[in-house]
Formats: C-alpha cells, sequence, structure tokens
C-alpha cells in the first residue's frame, strides 16, 4: 500500500498578522494536495494540527473541502493541539473535525473510532494527548483488535528527536517502538525527520525564522556562513518496501535569518557593511529577520527604525548588542560618559558639562524624582550656555 502522509498545515493562521501569510498558508496545503493527487496513493494521512485553531473560518473550512474531492483514496486525520481541545469532543459532542467526517468522506481517528482497516493495513490513531502520553497511546494501541497483515500508528506528539530539549519530550520513540507497530507516523514537529518505521513530515510552511535559510556573518572578520532552508513537503510510504520518499513542494515564498555578529559593534563603520550586505536578501514578496548581536561600547542602541528593506513581505530586525564589560578603575568616568553622550549625536561641550555634572551629583542621583532630574539638567545646560555667550 502506498500512504501519503502530511501534517501541520495550520489553516487559518494569519501569521506575522499579514493576510498574504493567511493565504500563504492556505496555497501551500493546495500545492500539496494537488501533488498527492498526481501521485495516487491508496490512502492520505494528515497527522494533526489540519487548521490553526478549533473554530476555523467558514472559508478555510470550504477550500479545504473543495480540495479533499479532488482525491480519489480515503482521508484520515486525527486531532493536534491546535484542531480542537479535548472537551470539545468530550462533552459538546463533536469538534470541527467530527463535522468534516459528517459531511465528507473522511475517516476520523480518535477514542471514539480507534481504527480503520483498508486492504491488508489497519490504521490506529489517537490526536494530541497532554497528560500520561505513552500510557494513554499504549492502551489505545492495545484496545484494538486487528488480523490484518500490516499496522499503521497515527499520533500527534513531541518525540525525542534529535536536539528536541528533554524537559519538552511527551513521549520516546522507544515507547512508540515497543508497541509493535509496522509503521509510525507523526505530526506536532514542524521539521521533517524519519528513521526505520517512523516518518514525521513536518510543516509544509514555514513556521518560524528557525526554519529559513541561515545566514551568520561574522562583521569583524568577514566570514560568512550559510545553512539551507529546512525541506518542505510530505512523505509517500511504501509499505511493501518498507520505506518512505520525502516528495518536496516549495514554500510560499522565501525565508532568510541573517545574523551579524561582532565583538565591538561600531555604528559609522558596521551599519552600512550590513546595509549593503541585506541588499542580497532585498527580495519581492520574502520574509527576512536581521539579528546583530555582540558587544557595544556603552549602554543599549535599536537599529530596528535604521535597517529597511522595500521588497520583503517581512522584515523584523532584532538588535541583541550587550554592552561591554570595562573595569571602571581603567576607565575615566567622566570621559566613559561624555564619550556615551558623544556617540548618540550630542555636541562634545555638552556631553562633558553633563557628564562632569553626573560625576559629581552621583550620591544625590538616586533620591531624585523625574521632574527634579530634568531641571537640574536644564539648568547644567542653560548654566553652559551663559558661560559660551
Amino acid at each position: 500500500m502506498r500512504i501519503a502522509l502530511a501534517s501541520d498545515f495550520h489553516l487559518d493562521l494569519r501569521q506575522f498578522n499579514r493576510q498574504q501569510r493567511w493565504l500563504d498558508f492556505v496555497n501551500t496545503f493546495a500545492k500539496v494536495t494537488k501533488r498527492v493527487g498526481e501521485l495516487a496513493p491508496d490512502a492520505y494521512v494528515i497527522a494533526g494540527d489540519l487548521f490553526e485553531k478549533y473554530r476555523p473560518h467558514p472559508g478555510v473550512i470550504r477550500r479545504f473541502l473543495r480540495e479533499m474531492s479532488c482525491l480519489d483514496c480515503p482521508i484520515i486525520l486525527i486531532r493536534g493541539n491546535h484542531d480542537s481541545p479535548q472537551i470539545f469532543f468530550e462533552r459538546f459532542g463533536g469538534d470541527i473535525l467530527h463535522l468534516l467526517q459528517d459531511v465528507a468522506e473522511i475517516v476520523y481517528l480518535n477514542r471514539e473510532t480507534p481504527s480503520y482497516e483498508l486492504g491488508d493495513v489497519c490504521f490506529i490513531g489517537l490526536g494530541y494527548v497532554g497528560f500520561n502520553t505513552a500510557q494513554e497511546i499504549a492502551n489505545h494501541v492495545k484496545g484494538v483488535n486487528t488480523k490484518l497483515k500490516t499496522t499503521v500508528g497515527v499520533f500527534h506528539q513531541l518525540l525525542d528527536y534529535p536536539g528536541v530539549p528533554e524537559s519538552l519530550v511527551e513521549v520516546s520513540r522507544s515507547v512508540l517502538k515497543g508497541l509493535r507497530l509496522d509503521y509510525v507516523l507523526m505530526g506536532h514537529w514542524h521539521v521533517r525527520y524519519e528513521e526505520a518505521g517512523l516518518f514525521n513530515p513536518g510543516s509544509p510552511e514555514y513556521w518560524s525564522f528557525d526554519q529559513g535559510e541561515q545566514i551568520v556573518v561574522n562583521l569583524d572578520t568577514g566570514d560568512e556562513k550559510r545553512t539551507p532552508a529546512k525541506e518542505k513537503g510530505f512523505y509517500l510510504i511504501d509499505t511493501e518496501v518498507g520505506k518512505g520518499e520525502f516528495i518536496e513542494v516549495a514554500p510560499a515564498r522565501p525565508m532568510y535569518c541573517v545574523t551579524f555578529e561582532t565583538s565591538a559593534f561600531d555604528e559609522a563603520s558596521h551599519l552600512p557593511t550590513i546595509k549593503r550586505y541585506l541588499e542580497r536578501f532585498n527580495v519581492e514578496g520574502a520574509m527576512v529577520k536581521t539579528i546583530i548581536q555582540g558587544r557595544l561600547r556603552y549602554g543599549r542602541i535599536s537599529l530596528g527604525r535604521t535597517l529597511n528593506l522595500e521588497k520583503p513581505l517581512v522584515h523584523n530586525v532584532v538588535t541583541n548588542l550587550k554592552s561591554a564589560k570595562v573595569a571602571i578603575e581603567t576607565v575615566d568616568t567622566i570621559e566613559a560618559q561624555a564619550a556615551y553622550l558623544a556617540d548618540r549625536g550630542v555636541s562634545k561641550d555638552v556631553s562633558k558639562r553633563v557628564a562632569e555634572w553626573l560625576e559629581h551629583s552621583r550620591d544625590d542621583l538616586a533620591a531624585m524624582q523625574s521632574r527634579d532630574l530634568l531641571r537640574a539638567l536644564r539648568a547644567v545646560l542653560r548654566h553652559g550656555e551663559a558661560k559660551e555667550s
């Protein structure tokens, strides 16, 4: 049997609060479904988080039903943590996935309908479980009796994939393999992963900037390191040969995360370099995140309004520059404060006067309220102007 496996479409997500991203998620779902139809599998499994929320927009539901009607194979769904709270089908007679099952030829696997038999394959599915995950899944699987040749488990949980913090793991891969299922089909983790008998397709659209292409630039040395974006798409699994093929589907638009690193940020020299470099990613409709991290001589700085790109759909700028650690005894306090003000556009004379006043008034500053501090600073500036005239 040939099984198409997709997951985490998150339809009705308005990512970055942009209507274009809402459409991107819908259109990517349509692209994946069209490709599934071209491959003509025996079954199409969506392993949770079909929708972003449990009350999706009617237009999204309509689009989903229209795309599904073009497929000539059973469609098997399970509940993700976004699709529906557990309380909806336990107390209120059903959720949005129950509704889809009622109006279309869709198989919704849950506690009420734990399994579905097709040919020589028995699908056993359980949606997202928030507590006692391993025990809940084990009991669910053991409660299904089948004589069919192949058993396929479908779940929506976070496993102990490489790189996943142990504190976030909900159930281990070894626990699922211990259930003696021939195949385990997973959702929830948005990056694709596979090993013998276990497949997780990830989300077909970019979910966060760590999934896009990563570019790290060292401003001190000029070195550049690039890591390709995560592959997006779905699996086509052949139970006769025991292997799965990942079918890539390009997301709606490119995503870049550009990180600039430095041990001593200098706005005058580094900012023009950053601007020139970012023009390489000034791509029409792209999603770009700029991160500037390292050390700054004094205080804090924000560069969000300074770095502008016209063509991307989204451009976020994050400034993670931290003050350099300078020993007080090696730097004259007045000079350091004057340099800090001068670096921010204050004239040298005014910077020096204010720095001298701050140093001599250090013991009184803690007791001053905001209005008293402002009055004192104005008096210092007026006194300096009077002396100059």
